[in-house]
């Protein structure tokens, strides 16, 4: 028998993405027990908690003061993070959030340290990097397959976002906007790879400055876009490499894959979230292009408890913790720089770095 005693794990936020986390950490309760839920509309806590279990929390203030709590999971909406974070840093809670870390840098920074000060973790979306496509890529391109990384693509133009979630407004305010939502996800797997930025070039623009909400009951409902909708950014890292990111928040298409050309080759990630997405590897004198075989056998889409896991055994077995807060706040620090250098209209300085985390396999 087992000696592994399951990390208690409370949810805080239960809106449109709490149902993936709460369907996935059940499935392994060897390694998560769900305690219960907090959200400020007490009936989607009740929902949440009758479909994966523990108790509904009446007050925020009860999560943190539960002492059978040990992690929080903060799926609150961007703009909260840091507040609720905070919160369960100082009660001495370990934290996985949902991303961005924070809204702003000096948020950002009060998180990693209250996490030092208390002695507890803090862990943060996104987490596809550790897929098995991802860490596959992240595999050979270390090897050499395509020579040394000169120049990568990525792709995040994720449609009218308001067309299927019904509380669409708060993604377009300043805080969120496509590069902070969604741009997180390629930009993480990109550091991952290829270690820390080191400088940006922004551009933004507000192109569809308003929005009607298409489904929920505030269907119809029309809205003011007032943070930049469609957001590009060319990285330098200290690598050496130079990255163009692409996000958005309208129009169809098939893009959402990341490119990677180097000195003797080239390799295509189909996507930077599903955890079995295609690879193909093209080299100098080939004639067609290749697929990658997987390291492992890949996860199906996403698993979207697989940071909590990582988590959990890190705590009891001592293993690494991969997603960290260290290189969550150096995203968030890569995203609101881009978004500062298409303002005053130059190239900036990324001050933040972090190191990579190890592979997981």
């Amino acid at each position: 028998m087992s000696d592994f005693i399951p990390l208690r794990v409370a949810v805080i936020g239960c809106g449109n993405i709490s149902g993936a986390y709460g369907s996935s950490l059940k499935t392994k309760p060897e390694l998560v027990q769900i305690m219960g839920a907090f959200d400020v509309v007490t009936d989607q806590a009740k929902a949440f908690v009758n479909n994966y279990g523990g108790r509904v929390y009446e007050k925020i203030e009860n999560v943190m003061a539960d002492p059978e709590v040990e992690l929080v999971i903060n799926l609150t909406s961007h703009h909260a993070h840091a507040e609720v974070s905070s919160m369960a840093l100082i009660a001495g809670k370990h934290v996985h959030s949902e991303k961005p870390l924070s809204t702003k840098r000096e948020d950002g920074k009060r998180l990693l340290e209250l996490a030092e000060k208390h002695k507890v973790r803090l862990s943060c979306s996104p987490f596809t990097f550790l897929g098995e496509s991802q860490q596959t890529v992240r595999k050979v391109i270390h090897e050499g397959i395509i020579g040394k990384p000169l120049i990568a693509y990525a792709e995040m133009n994720w449609s009218w976002i308001e067309l299927w979630h019904p509380n669409p407004e708060g993604f377009h305010q300043p805080g969120a906007g496509p590069m902070l939502d969604v741009g997180v996800y390629p930009l993480t797997i990109l550091t991952a790879i290829l270690g820390p930025v080191v400088k940006v070039l922004g551009y933004a623009e507000i192109l569809l400055p308003e929005r009607t909400i298409g489904s929920g009951p505030k269907a119809g409902t029309k809205y003011k876009v007032t943070t930049p909708d469609q957001v590009i950014g060319i990285l330098t890292f200290a690598s050496g490499c130079v990255v163009r990111v692409t996000t958005n928040f309208f129009g169809f298409s098939r893009q959402g894959g990341i490119e990677f050309h180097g000195e003797t080759g080239s390799l295509i990630l189909d996507t930077a979230v599903d955890f079995g997405s295609k690879i193909t590897v093209r080299n100098i004198g080939d004639s067609d292009w290749r697929t990658i075989p997987f390291i492992a056998e890949p996860f199906g889409g996403v698993e979207w408890g697989r940071a909590v896991f990582e988590l959990a055994e890190s705590l009891r077995k001592g293993t690494p913790q991969r997603c960290t807060g260290q290189q969550a706040y150096h995203v968030l620090d890569i995203c609101l720089s881009i978004l500062d250098s298409a303002e005053k209209g130059c190239a900036i300085p990324v001050e933040s770095t972090f190191i990579p985390p190890p592979s997981r396999y």
